[in-house]
């Protein structure tokens, strides 16, 4: 998933959450979702988030791979404890970015190895996009209208700007 879809996807998604829970729809949520979205891909030096990362993605690469550990439960799982250890609307919204980046690598046809280091091979779903393709533009337009459902019907935007 390119990295707009990953962004759109993930905020609309986390209004869903914010919709059926007691979570607020804060600016610092909303960019610590953006934040989160895009962290997994740390892993790959010519992603929107590798080319900003100074060489440490060219280093994670090496190590471990594009779609490896950073790309499993088990990194999902330290962004949930960095929530718990330092609660915040920014540090809940990197949380929940990062799984739903999970998530929507999981739906595309490489797949995500959600247990890694333990298990290196790649889960995917049955129903699955290309990367880049047009479905994948298709998710994309149908997460941007979700997500303007949402501001509007639910008032979020109310909550952004106060």
């Amino acid at each position: 998933m390119k990295y707009r879809t990953h962004i759109v996807t993930s905020v609309a998604a986390g209004a869903g959450v914010v919709t059926t829970t007691d979570i607020s729809f804060t600016f610092p949520y909303v960019i610590g979702i953006a934040l989160g979205a895009l962290i997994p891909d740390i892993d790959e030096p010519n992603s929107f988030i590798g080319r900003r990362s100074f060489g440490l993605a060219r280093l994670i690469k090496t190590a471990f791979g594009h779609r490896g550990i950073t790309h499993s439960l088990l990194a999902c799982f330290l962004f949930v404890l960095l929530y718990q250890k330092y609660p915040s609307d920014f540090t809940l919204g990197i949380a929940i970015g990062y799984a739903f980046h999970i998530v929507g690598d999981f739906f595309s046809k490489r797949g995500v190895p959600l247990f890694s280091p333990l298990f290196k091979k790649k889960m995917k779903s049955p129903l699955t996009y290309e990367t880049g393709g047009s479905q994948e533009t298709v998710l994309f337009y149908i997460a941007l209208f979700t997500l303007i459902y949402f501001l509007y019907e639910h008032k979020l935007y109310l909550q952004l700007l106060s």
